[in-house]
């Protein structure tokens, strides 16, 4: 008796196209399979925002699991196996530059402090940013230590140094199907969702069990290689979208689609349905949209929206796939939102429309987290604007 899983792939698969054949060694075009442990070491007690044992499968370079672990397995091979080797949590060394005197002048009168029984060793405090580039955001120091003019503190992440030992043997090394051409005879298959800000849709699709890759970008456009302010200015028509890799053989494609329109009827208020795609700047960013890879998948998304499109997709074949820029990629779990497959969690993402509201960034935006993963990111959200800056310059939090 085959299952659904079996039958959407047999279906999606064309006859002229050869299987994909493992490859030699693991790069970037390559989905890995590992039996992984990873061990926190020296007292570190982690919060678990991704999987950290048994068998894991994910595109090398694409995100999820830590820095450390995709450069470890970067030109290895089939077999080879790895045995207690240290690996950066996701905070970074514990940097110098982020400990600093500071004269206690630059502090009283600000920042809350109005006297000197604030600035006591141990005491954690919250800097406010002066600088109009700051984003408004602030910065927590620990301060460690006083003496008659000055007050020490250290702005490094409170888990800076913190690592993992990890053991890991390589299973398997396959190829990352196109995104746009119909997937080989693979148990890989590729899909493309456009369901409004794409923050929430990766973070929702990497939670996923059978999902191994997953990637933020534009699609369904006019030009080649748009910025996120040209698909903001809606000139460009294309949609914010998320390009899945999946292990078809887990997860169908149906269970994708399933999982698409959960996530519209949670982001998609009701109030917004009459004019979500009229008169707005964004119409085309924000549009919703499953972009097929096959027949299979074309037929699929229209049976399912038959039932109920209420959400206004649109189902297109799939076109070229442009990747968003970087801060975009995995912006959720660089904020502090599980990717654990399998987690329940609630993903929050505040509406764009909130945010212009606010006054904060145009496009969907994510609260503040008080534990986000510098070394994950190249720009987050407000609370670690310092830490993901190449050079820091703590006077934009000084008076």
């Amino acid at each position: 008796m085959t299952t659904q899983r079996q039958e959407e792939a047999a279906a999606s698969t064309p006859t002229t196209t050869l299987s994909s054949p493992s490859i030699a060694a693991i790069s970037g075009q390559s989905i890995v399979t590992v039996d992984l442990r990873l061990t926190p070491e020296n007292d570190f007690v982690p919060e678990s925002l991704f999987d950290t044992s048994g068998r894991l499968s994910f595109v090398l370079g694409w995100g999820n699991y830590l820095p450390g672990v995709h450069a470890l397995l970067e030109g290895k091979t089939i077999g080879e196996h790895f045995e207690g080797v240290s690996i950066d949590a996701g905070w970074g060394e514990r940097r110098k530059e982020l400990i600093v005197a500071v004269p206690k002048s630059k502090l009283l009168g600000s920042h809350g402090l109005d006297d000197e029984s604030s600035l006591k060793v141990g005491t954690t405090l919250q800097l406010n940013s002066n600088s109009s580039n700051g984003g408004g955001g602030g910065l927590q120091v620990l301060v460690t230590a006083v003496d008659e003019d000055t007050v020490t503190v250290d702005a490094n992440p409170p888990l800076a140094g913190a690592s993992y030992k990890c053991d890991a043997t390589i299973l398997a090394i396959d190829s990352v199907p196109s995104p746009t051409t119909t997937p080989p005879s693979s148990k890989y298959q590729v899909a493309t969702f456009a369901l409004g800000c794409f923050w929430g849709v990766e973070l929702a699709c990497t939670r996923l069990p059978g999902v191994v890759g997953t990637k933020a970008g534009y699609t369904q456009g006019l030009t080649v290689a748009p910025t996120y302010q040209q698909v903001s200015s809606g000139k460009t028509r294309h949609r914010e979208a998320v390009f899945v890799v999946y292990n078809s053989e887990e997860v169908s494609y149906s269970e994708l689609v399933d999982l698409a329109l959960e996530r519209l009827a949670i982001t998609t208020p009701t109030t917004m349905f009459s004019n979500l795609f009229e008169e707005e700047d964004d119409s085309y960013q924000y549009s919703h949209g499953f972009y097929y890879h096959s027949e299979s998948q074309r037929q699929i998304a229209l049976s399912k929206l038959d039932k109920n499109n209420r959400f206004r997709v649109e189902v297109r074949a799939a076109t070229t796939f442009y990747d968003a820029e970087e801060e975009h990629q995995q912006y959720l779990l660089k904020g502090g939102q599980s990717a654990r497959k399998g987690a329940k969690e609630s993903i929050d993402v505040l509406d764009k429309r909130e945010a212009k509201e606010d006054g904060l960034m145009d496009g969907c935006r994510t609260p503040n987290h008080h534990h986000q993963l510098p070394t994950f990111t190249v720009n987050r959200a407000n609370s670690s604007v310092a830490y993901s800056q190449s050079h820091f310059d703590f006077d934009q939090f000084l008076i």
